[in-house]
C-alpha cells in the first residue's frame, strides 16, 4: 500500500513514522523543506518533496493533514490528478464545513474523511513520535455522498494504526460529538489557566490541575480555525456546561450539602459508566 501524506506537521509525522514501520510504502509532501529532510533521515518517510504532485498519481491513498481552510485549497488545485482507485481522506477535527464538496471535488477518487483521537500538545514533526495512538478512538465519517464501498480502506488504516475503537458517523454527528469531547474540553482548560491571577499558582499546582491543564498549552492557530469552524455545537456545549458549573456555585451559595453529594455521585456515576 503507498500513501501521500501531505503536510508532515505532528499528525502528519505520526501517522508517516507508524504506517512506515508496518511496512507502507509512505511519501511525503510539505512546504517546508526542513520538515521532510526530519522524515527522511528519521525514516518518516521512504520519498518527500515540496510538490505532491511528485506522488498523487502513483499514491492508493492521499492523506491530507492540513489546517481546514487549506483542505478544500489542496483538492481544489489537484484533483484533475486524482484517479478513480484512490481513496483521499483528512484527519481534521472539524467536518460539516467542508466533507461535502471535498468528496464531489475529489472524484473520480473516493473521499473518505476520518479523525484520530489522539495528539500531543505540541507543535511539529519532531515531536511525532510522542503521538499514542493505541486504545484510542478512531472516527470515519459516511457522508450521503461517500462511496461506501471504501470505508474498509480507512477502516484498516485505524486498525493497522492500533487505535481501540473505530466508530462510523456522518459529519453533523461527529461535529456535535467532537465539539463536547475535545472543544469543550480545550475551552475549558484555556479559561482555566487564564482564569489565574496569583504568579505563585505554580507552587501549589498538582496532579488534577496538571490533568485538567495539559491541552491548555494550545496550537492557536489551528485552534482558533476549529473553534470558529464549529462555533454553534460549541457555543450550545459551553452553555450546558454553564448550567452544571452554576448548580455548584447554588449549592454553594445555599450551602446546600445534599445537592452537592447528589452532583458528585451523578459524575461517579457517568464516568465510570465511560470506562466500560
Amino acid at each position: 500500500m503507498k500513501i501521500l501524506i501531505v503536510g508532515l506537521g505532528l499528525m502528519g509525522g505520526a501517522y508517516a513514522y507508524r504506517l512506515k514501520e508496518l511496512g507502507y510504502t509512505v511519501y511525503g509532501s510539505d512546504i517546508n523543506l526542513k520538515s521532510i529532510e526530519y522524515a527522511k533521515n528519521n525514516n518518516f518517510i521512504d520519498d518527500g518533496s515540496v510538490d505532491p504532485l511528485d506522488f498523487i498519481e502513483k499514491s492508493d491513498i492521499i492523506l491530507i493533514a492540513l489546517y481546514p481552510k487549506l483542505i478544500l485549497d489542496f483538492i481544489n488545485k489537484y484533483h484533475s490528478y486524482f484517479n478513480e482507485n484512490q481513496v483521499i481522506t483528512d484527519l481534521c477535527g472539524v467536518k460539516s464545513v467542508f466533507v461535502s464538496k471535498a468528496t464531489k471535488l475529489s472524484l473520480p477518487a473516493s473521499y473518505i474523511s476520518h479523525h484520530p483521537m489522539a495528539g500531543k500538545e505540541k507543535v511539529g514533526i519532531e515531536y511525532a513520535k510522542e503521538c499514542v495512538f493505541k486504545d484510542a478512538n478512531f472516527l470515519i465519517i459516511k457522508s450521503k455522498e461517500t462511496n461506501e464501498t471504501k470505508i474498509p480502506t480507512i477502516e484498516k488504516l485505524g486498525k493497522d494504526l492500533g487505535f481501540k475503537r473505530i466508530s462510523i458517523m456522518n459529519e453533523k454527528t461527529h461535529d456535535k460529538m467532537i465539539g463536547y469531547t475535545s472543544q469543550l474540553t480545550h475551552a475549558l482548560a484555556v479559561s482555566l489557566v487564564n482564569g489565574d491571577h496569583d504568579k505563585n499558582t505554580k507552587n501549589y499546582i498538582g496532579d488534577s490541575y496538571r490533568d485538567l491543564t495539559r491541552i491548555a498549552n494550545i496550537n492557536e492557530n489551528l485552534w482558533s480555525e476549529l473553534f470558529l469552524d464549529n462555533k454553534k455545537a460549541l457555543i450550545e456545549h459551553i452553555n450546558s456546561f454553564e448550567i452544571e458549573l452554576n448548580l455548584i456555585k447554588r449549592a454553594l451559595e445555599t450551602n446546600d450539602s445534599e445537592l452537592l453529594k447528589e452532583i458528585f455521585r451523578k459524575s461517579t456515576k457517568k464516568r465510570k459508566e465511560m470506562d466500560k
